[in-house]
């Protein structure tokens, strides 16, 4: 019962203990193009679409940078790396 009555005292001085920030004050990110996002591999960065080679347990084989629900990543082919 003590319990409930703190957090009802919390609840109720909670106004009290908030303040608002102008928001000429707030930080402000700069603007992200959803659009502009990248896959990372090698230390480098790949566009959708780009392939690149990428280590796998069957050997090295070719992935294609994609939008995966929101978020990027490789999608891993069979088709085994050129070699060179």
């Amino acid at each position: 019962m003590r319990s409930v009555a703190v957090f009802l005292g919390l609840i109720a001085a909670a106004p009290a203990l908030a303040h608002e920030v102008p928001m000429s004050q707030t930080a402000q990110a700069p603007a992200h193009n959803p659009l502009d996002c990248y896959c990372r591999a090698q230390g480098k960065m790949f566009a959708p679409g780009e392939k690149v080679c990428l280590k796998t347990a069957e050997g090295p084989k070719l992935a294609q940078c994609q939008m995966e629900i929101n978020v990027m990543s490789w999608s891993i082919t069979d088709v085994p790396c050129p070699e060179t």
